[in-house]
This record gives structure tokens, sequence and C-alpha cells, in this order.
């Protein structure tokens, strides 16, 4: 007797509430097959690409400072701009992507990151205060995903 035929007879030997019941109890598997086989794994090759690009991208810009003489990064580009400017011009070297930015009357800017590792917003945040007399006072955070977080900071001028 053949594979095919000895399933046949199985699945004809069953009532119709044991089909049902295999039948579902199949569905429930290949859902679980294809989360955790398929998709779980590819979430988690996602967010390390997107960790190992931020912190390539914050290597670049380290390079690239290094290579114009040892100055801040953004230094030179930042001279003269408003506080938007200087925020801008420190993420991109930091290689910080900037979501959106909203400017306030009174001279504060508020920006949104989708991504970006701790250890990188807060290295940018404390150059921007260093070198810049740019300030935080306002933040808040949430995990994006296993090693990044999704930030709202607002900053304000302490001085040139």
């Amino acid at each position: 007797m053949s594979l095919l035929q000895t399933a046949h007879d199985f699945w004809s030997l069953r009532s119709p509430r044991e089909r049902v019941m295999l039948g579902g109890l199949g569905v429930v598997l290949a859902g679980l097959l294809l989360w955790f086989g398929v998709l779980a794994p590819l979430n988690m090759a996602g967010g390390w690409a997107r960790a190992e690009r931020q912190a390539a991208a914050a290597d670049l810009a380290a390079v690239n400072a290094l290579a114009r003489g040892g100055a801040t990064p953004g230094a030179t580009q930042a001279a003269g701009r408003g506080l938007a400017g200087v925020v801008d011009v420190a993420a991109a070297a930091s290689g910080i992507v900037i979501e959106r930015r909203r400017e306030e009357a009174d001279g504060r800017l508020t920006v949104w990151i989708a991504a970006v590792q701790p250890r990188i917003l807060m290295q940018w945040i404390s150059g921007l205060r260093s070198g810049h007399g740019a300030s935080v006072v306002g933040m808040s955070a949430a995990k994006a995903d296993a090693s990044s977080l999704a930030v709202e900071v607002t900053f304000e001028r302490t001085g040139s």
C-alpha cells in the first residue's frame, strides 16, 4: 500500500467531528510554524540590521570628524545657524535620522526620532549641550525594538 492510500484510509476512518478537529489543529500548527519559523526570525533580523546601520553611521561620522582634523562633528557647519540648524547638523553627524520637528514661538525646538540606540542618543545630547549650548527641557522615550528607542526631545538654547 502506498503512503497516499494509507493517509486516505486513515482520514476516511475518522468521524466528521474528528476530521474538523484534526483540520483545526492543522491550521493552528501551520500558523505557529509560520509565526515562529518565518516571521519572528525576519523581525529579529530587521532589528539587528537597523542597529548595525546606526552603529556604522556613528562610526562613519566619527571617522569623518577625525579626517577633518579632530573637529567636533558639525561644529564648523553649525556656526551661525539657529537652534534647528545646530540640532540638524549634529544629528546628521551622529547618524541620527530626525523624522519630524516643530519650532515653537519661544525658541524651543521639538524633534521626533523613530529609532536610535540609547548610547548614541546620550552622546548626541551631551555634544549639543557642551558644544552648542542646546539643553534638553523635555524628553520622552519608548522602546522601539530590542536595541533602540523612539524619542521625542525638546531643546532650548541656553547660550552661544
